[in-house]
């Protein structure tokens, strides 16, 4: 049995442009088809010229175009239908799932002056198409008892009302509760207070090897200082980074100048602000 041929055209170059002006022409009117349907303007979906549309772009994708003007135009309208198609389909989707941004919006704006879920009746009046009423308001319906179900159980794990609520004076297990016992020294110290990059603040902190703490105190002030001088007090490092810093790089300076104390100077160098370590005098 002989196989049959490739479907093929017989068709000039003046016919090929003006399929292709054809063609572009229905691809414009499709898409304002669609625009009026997602509005509301349209009852229905423009399935039957969207096939007919399907059917002219199955059969100039089996014809050879020789032109390389006709070729590239055809190509843009390739993918222009590709992505006219795909924002189609998923609009549809998120219709029929009622998820329409633009009727959700419509939504939003009228709960927001009269609150609750809309009613079919309500919907149809702010403009949502009849056709896709009961897929929206489903929609609806089932992200309202989410969100009550998210607010009962943030209710139920939340122990403040429970501590917030006034207890009545003829309570026994209030009355002969023991009065709160006095703080024995001062309140703690805020986080951000002990990280602040303040010359001021005082922290326990280990010992630098090779450096005395009032050295290490004397060191930064003069770093903080230079930070103040330049105007970039908000690019200083804190006290906490400068400990750590040199905790891990003094023992090998130690190491290197064979020595057992260092000295710590202060260098502006390319407007950046420099800590330098080298051999204390006498040691």
């Amino acid at each position: 049995m002989k196989k049959a041929g490739a479907f093929t055209f017989n068709i000039t170059r003046e016919g090929i442009e003006a399929r292709i002006a054809e063609m572009e022409m229905k691809t414009d009117r499709l898409r304002s088809m669609y625009e009026a349907y997602f509005m509301g303007m349209e009852r229905m979906a423009p399935n039957s010229p969207r096939r007919d549309m399907n059917r002219m772009m199955l059969e100039m994708q089996q014809l050879p175009i020789s032109n390389a003007s006709l070729r590239f135009r055809f190509q843009a309208l390739s993918q222009k239908w590709v992505l006219n198609t795909t924002y189609w389909n998923r609009t549809m989707r998120e219709i029929e799932a009622g998820t329409y941004r633009r009727d959700i919006a419509r939504a939003q704006r009228h709960m927001a002056q009269r609150g609750g879920v809309l009613t079919e009746e309500e919907a149809i009046t702010i403009g949502i198409p009849k056709s896709r009423v009961k897929a929206f308001i489903a929609h609806q319906q089932r992200e309202a008892a989410k969100r009550t179900v998210g607010d009962v159980k943030a209710t139920a794990d939340d122990p403040a009302p429970a501590l917030a609520s006034p207890a009545s004076p003829a309570d026994p297990v209030v009355a002969s509760a023991p009065p709160p016992r006095p703080r024995s020294g001062p309140p703690p110290i805020p986080a951000h207070a002990r990280r602040s990059p303040t010359p001021d603040a005082s922290t326990a902190a280990p010992a630098l090897p090779g450096l005395s703490e009032p050295d290490f105190e004397s060191a930064y002030q003069r770093y903080f200082a230079a930070h103040q001088e330049l105007g970039s007090e908000a690019e200083a490092a804190s006290k906490e980074k400068i400990r750590a810093r040199l905790g891990k790089q003094l023992p090998r300076i130690l190491t290197e100048q064979q020595c057992e104390r260092v000295r710590i100077d202060v260098a502006v160098e390319g407007g950046k602000v420099r800590l330098r370590a080298s051999r204390a005098d006498g040691t």
